[in-house]
């Protein structure tokens, strides 16, 4: 595990975690509205198939704060395996995003609990 994914002892926040839920949860709550954004790079997004309804925001548009999103959108973060999402997920809480969830083990997860894809 990366020492950037893992929770604090305790449960303590900080100011720039977030939550992190699972594929499941990230599934029913992008059916009620909330933005499932892909932080891989445009190219994996394009030829690695995604979560359906996914879409890409790479670390660069980030970074630039050109995601297009309202500050209070409902952000779910995911990228291939769980390892760059909390990254980007605690960079955009850090911005002031106020409602921003980590997907636990990406879109190897959510293939391997058969949720929805786009190819």
């Amino acid at each position: 595990m990366w020492p950037f994914s893992r929770k604090r002892a305790g449960g303590a926040a900080g100011p720039a975690s977030v939550p992190t839920i699972d594929v499941n949860e990230a599934f029913t709550r992008s059916k009620r509205g909330a933005k499932l954004i892909d932080v891989r790079s445009a190219r994996e997004f394009a030829h690695g198939g995604h979560p359906k309804g996914a879409r890409s925001v790479p670390p660069e548009l980030i970074k630039k704060d050109s995601t297009g999103f309202k500050r209070d959108d409902e952000l779910l973060v995911i990228c291939l395996s769980g390892h760059r999402s909390p990254r980007q997920a605690k960079r955009l809480a850090s911005m002031g995003f106020a409602n921003v969830s980590n997907v636990h083990g990406g879109l190897m997860a959510w293939k391997k609990a058969g949720l929805p894809l786009k190819n």
